[in-house]
Formats: structure tokens, C-alpha cells, sequence
């Protein structure tokens, strides 16, 4: 364990010695702001494999789970403290690099956010952890039980309704524990809105802006919920700093996402993904268990970390193609927000903006890219807008 902790500190100090002195930065800011995240990002990445393995294989860690699975007689009780410690230690080994991106983004100015509410925000993101693993571990160790070769599959129908329950219910009562969300105000800009929405056809999308100001000074929009819940949301910070012309073009890009069904297709692409990922987990796990461990029993919790390991492992391997896909809709969002917009220059210029006020990494080194963005670099998107202003020329 020793070995792999000294690994990872050399592996921070390649890390942070490329994105801060090597890496090919473009961006429309002079600061190493989007350098600075990418290395937070990549130190951050393997903490997580670290934790899970240290649980497993050092002395400390099965001295822990051999407490844990004589601490309770029941195994719903065993499962939850287990989960909780997973948590608590997953987020205290993350707080230093958290702490310091908290620091970056006051110290540049893209983010105002009070550090009571920071905290309390991470604070509830654990939670939400903590509740959906010990939930997780609890069925999958009741269909270990019940099916042992197949639970995978029994786990994966338990998702497909799982998913779309909680797709449906995030905007109403997940999202407003986060945020403060209210109906656009009137005026000339929500009536011009009414009006193109009225245009493409859209009749049971809400309309809504939420309250970023107290926390960032970045520009955003999304789409989110299914059926009757589909919302499309404006960040109060891009209806305040930007001018109309881009605004319209970015809600066109987010009608684009629910005229093209892309929320419906983000689902659908999920389940699919998870079909296999618990496929090739629980395989993987299998095979491990046989090889290397000495616990028989896959149900023990002294062994579920290899597995939570195994799983984490290949989500991040299968992360390029999640992200490929993700561009590719965003993509998609993009071409039907260029086709409904007159003024190209104003497309161009919401591109701009949002790079300039996110100091945005406008052209990634493809490893990058791959492995960070879900949607496609600025400079690709204003390369669509060019080569759709060459066509109408």
C-alpha cells in the first residue's frame, strides 16, 4: 500500500507539473484557470480506486471492515455503516483539492459562493452518496443472496425504474434543495421567448430561471425532468449578462435538447450502459474473487470493495465513450439552435461570452477532451456557426 501511495504522489507531481507549465492552454482569459481545473480534476481521479483498495488489501482497512461486519446482527445495519464510512473517508480524502478549487474560483472571480454554503452543499452531495450506496449494496447483497450468478441482471431491472423515478422527480424536489427556482420575469425578453416557443411548437415545457448570482458569475442553461416535469432553466446570471440576441440562441440550443427528445435519449443510453457495466462487474468480480481472494462468499463486505473498485473502474475506462456521445447530442443542440437563428454573429458572440466568463479551455488536447468534455470545445462550436455563415453566404 505504501508503494501505491508514493505513486500517487509522484503521479501529482507530473499532474500538476504539466497543466501548469506545459500544458498547450488556449483560452480568451490570461489565467491558467482551466489548467488549474484540469489538474484538480486528474488529482482528484484515482482517489477513489486508492480508497477503495486500501479498504481491501492494507492491514488498517481490514482491521475496519472486520470491525464493521461484527458490529451489527443485521446486514442492513452492516451495509450502512459500511456505506458511511466509504463516504466519509471518500470525502475527507477529496476535501484538500475541493478546499483548493474553492480558493481558485474566488480568487479569479467565477464563483462568490459563502463557504457555510459551499460546505453545506458537499455536505448534502455525501448524503445523497451515502444514501443511494447503502440502498445500492442492500439489494445487491439480497440478489447475491437470492440469484448468485445472475443479480447483475435482477439489479439492472431494479435500475429501469429507479432511473426514470429519480430523472422525474430531480427538478421537483432534488434540484430546489440546491437552488432557488422561480418563473421567469415578464418582459420583452420572456415575451420574445413565449413567442419562439409558440413558433417550434413546445406546450408542456416550463420555463424557469434559477437564482446563480449569490453563487457564481459563470453563464448557464439546461434542460432537465421528463414527461410532464421537462423544464428548461436559465441561470439568472446569463439573463442579466448577456445580451437578448444570445440568450435566444442558448434557448434555442435547449429546445433543441427537448424537441430532439435528447433527455429521453440521455435515459435510454444510460440504462443501456448500465446493462453492460453490471454485466462486465459482476463477471470481473467473479473472477477475482476466484483468483485472488480468499473470502468465497461474494456477499461478504470485507470483499465489496473490490467490487465498488472493479465498477468504478470500468465506468471510468467506458468515460470516453459516454463523453463522445454527450458531444455528439450537444452537437445535435447546436445544429437546430444555428438553423433557427438569424443573426449568426450572435451565436458567435454567446460562444465568446460564455468561454471569456467560465475562462474556459476553448481548445483541449484530445486525451482531454475525451476524458473531460461533455460537451464540444468553443472552438469547434464556433467552427459549426462559420461553416453554417460560409452556407448561407
Amino acid at each position: 500500500m505504501k508503494k501505491i501511495i508514493v505513486a500517487y504522489f509522484i503521479y501529482l507531481i507530473i499532474i500538476w507539473s504539466y497543466f501548469l507549465y506545459f500544458y498547450p492552454l488556449q483560452s480568451f482569459s490570461n489565467s491558467n484557470y482551466a489548467a488549474f481545473a484540469h489538474a484538480v480534476y486528474f488529482s482528484k481521479l484515482p482517489m477513489e480506486w486508492i480508497l477503495l483498495y486500501g479498504l481491501y488489501k492494507s492491514v488498517s482497512g481490514r482491521t475496519l471492515l472486520e470491525k464493521l461486519q461484527a458490529s451489527a446482527r443485521l446486514e442492513w445495519l452492516k451495509v450502512v455503516l459500511f456505506s458511511l464510512v466509504v463516504v466519509v473517508l471518500y470525502g475527507l480524502i477529496r476535501f484538500p483539492f475541493n478546499l483548493l478549487w474553492y480558493r481558485k474560483t474566488h480568487i479569479e472571480g467565477t464563483s462568490r459562493q459563502p463557504f457555510h454554503d459551499w460546505l453545506f452543499e458537499m455536505s448534502l452531495d455525501l448524503m445523497f452518496y451515502w444514501v443511494i450506496l447503502s440502498l445500492g449494496l442492500v439489494v445487491i447483497r439480497l440478489f447475491m443472496a437470492k440469484f448468485n450468478r445472475m443479480w447483475w441482471f435482477f439489479l439492472w431491472l431494479v435500475v429501469l425504474p429507479a432511473t426514470v423515478f429519480v430523472v422525474y422527480i430531480q427538478p421537483v424536489w432534488i434540484d430546489p434543495l440546491y437552488e432557488d427556482y422561480n418563473e421567469m420575469e415578464e418582459g420583452p425578453l420572456k415575451s420574445k421567448i413565449e413567442s419562439f416557443v409558440d413558433q417550434v411548437g413546445l406546450e408542456d415545457a416550463t420555463l424557469l430561471q434559477v437564482n446563480m448570482s449569490e453563487k457564481v458569475t459563470t453563464f448557464n442553461a439546461y434542460v432537465t425532468g421528463i414527461f410532464g416535469n421537462a423544464r428548461i432553466v436559465l441561470w439568472d446570471t446569463t439573463l442579466n449578462g448577456m445580451e437578448q440576441d444570445e440568450i435566444m440562441f442558448i434557448l434555442a440550443h435547449e429546445i433543441g435538447h427537448y424537441v430532439k427528445h435528447h433527455v429521453y435519449l440521455g435515459v435510454a443510453g444510460y440504462l443501456v450502459f448500465s446493462f453492460f457495466l453490471f454485466y462486465l462487474g459482476a463477471f470481473i468480480y467473479r473472477r477475482i474473487l476466484r483468483s485472488h481472494s480468499k473470502f468465497s462468499n461474494q456477499r461478504d463486505l470485507r470483499v465489496i470493495p473490490l467490487l465498488l473498485l472493479t465498477v468504478s473502474l470500468l465506468s471510468t475506462a467506458a468515460q470516453p465513450i459516454s463523453m463522445y456521445v454527450s458531444r455528439e447530442i450537444e452537437r445535435s443542440a447546436d445544429e437546430y439552435a444555428i438553423a433557427h437563428t438569424e443573426n449568426l454573429d450572435s451565436a458567435i458572440q454567446s460562444y465568446q461570452r460564455l468561454a471569456i466568463q467560465s475562462k474556459s479551455d476553448i481548445n483541449p488536447v484530445f486525451w482531454v477532451k475525451w476524458i473531460r468534455y461533455s460537451h464540444p470545445p468553443t472552438l469547434e462550436r464556433m467552427e459549426l456557426v462559420e461553416q453554417e455563415r460560409m452556407k448561407r453566404e
